[in-house]
């Protein structure tokens, strides 16, 4: 078995709707293939962790990297694994709304199989993609409270 653990960005003209159609087509792809991923959105930026036959999980990615709908594709991390760390999800999808939700919802389903390399990316995509967000600022930093005159 094989995982490809990798990030890209959407090209121009994926919305919502086409997303949706990817992650179905995908879905239905996987299940035939018996394929095991996740996807995750934040704006136009994409990660996603692909697991399965290492020969399947090969041609998958190989078609994945020509796919026109994302572009600058770069893999993060691949290795040989024991066995699937998401094997009842043939693709699930979460985007920037519920980060939170999406945590939590692989360490359930994965449990002890989490392994470092798929929380560290999935933790450096979230940051890097909170962080690259054009309408969240810093917050000044708070100025002390003037402690009152005591008088000698």
């Amino acid at each position: 078995m094989r995982r490809i653990i990798y990030h890209s960005t959407a090209a121009p003209g994926l919305d919502r709707a086409e997303m949706f159609r990817l992650v179905y087509h995908a879905r239905v792809s996987n299940e035939a293939k018996g394929l095991s991923g996740v996807l995750l959105q934040a704006e136009e930026h994409l990660l996603q962790i692909l697991e399965g036959p290492t020969w399947k999980v090969v041609a998958t990615f190989e078609m994945i990297r020509r796919d026109p709908r994302h572009r600058g594709v770069e893999v993060i991390d691949e290795r040989s694994i024991a066995q699937a760390t998401f094997p009842h999800w043939a693709m699930r999808y979460f985007d920037d709304h519920h980060i939170g939700k999406a945590i939590a919802q692989m360490r359930e389903e994965a449990g002890d199989r989490l392994c470092p390399s798929i929380e560290d990316a999935v933790r450096d995509f979230f940051v890097a993609g909170f962080a690259a967000h054009e309408t969240v600022k810093p917050s000044p930093p708070q100025a002390g409270c003037p402690s009152s005159p005591r008088p000698c």
